[in-house]
């Protein structure tokens, strides 16, 4: 702090001020932690994902596209080439409305089989996209009484 007298008076006053310079350095501190720490909250992180329980969409007259444990493609349940179905979806794009695509995927499939599927689908020029899942059914009380788990996943 520092202390002075104000005016010509011949009576000590004492003045205060703040002392603005270690709050300014703290800053610059905190401001260069955020700076060096941001980029690394942008890693993904390997995890497996859980089953959940998510409510049905109520999209009207879905696309949906399937790929089986053979990596066979089905549109709208009708065997397809990736070719065709890449043709067919942007013929449906070119008719003016965004339709939205349901993507059903076996859980056995290799995740660079989905990326490829999605590139093609983004491709076409198709935006909406959801994920089809199965629901986590309850586990029986026959299950919890041999030891199951209630957390466990279910066959």
């Amino acid at each position: 702090m520092a202390f002075g007298q104000l005016g010509n008076n011949s009576s000590p006053q004492h003045m205060s001020e703040i002392n603005m310079t270690p709050f300014v350095d703290v800053m610059l501190v905190l401001l260069v932690i955020f700076i060096v720490t941001a980029p690394l909250l942008t890693h993904s992180v390997k995890i497996n994902l859980p089953k959940v329980n998510a409510k049905a969409s109520a999209i009207k007259n879905p696309i949906e596209i399937s790929l089986n444990q053979d990596l066979q493609l089905f549109l709208d349940k009708t065997p397809v080439s990736r070719e065709a179905l890449a043709n067919e979806l942007r013929m449906r794009v070119s008719k003016g409305e965004q339709p939205n695509v349901e993507l059903h995927v076996d859980g056995d499939i290799a995740y660079q089989h989905v990326v490829r599927l999605m590139a093609l689908i983004q491709d076409a020029g198709i935006t909406k996209l959801s994920f089809m899942t199965e629901p986590i059914r309850a586990p029986s009380a026959q299950s919890l009484k041999k030891g199951g788990s209630p957390m466990a996943t279910p066959n």
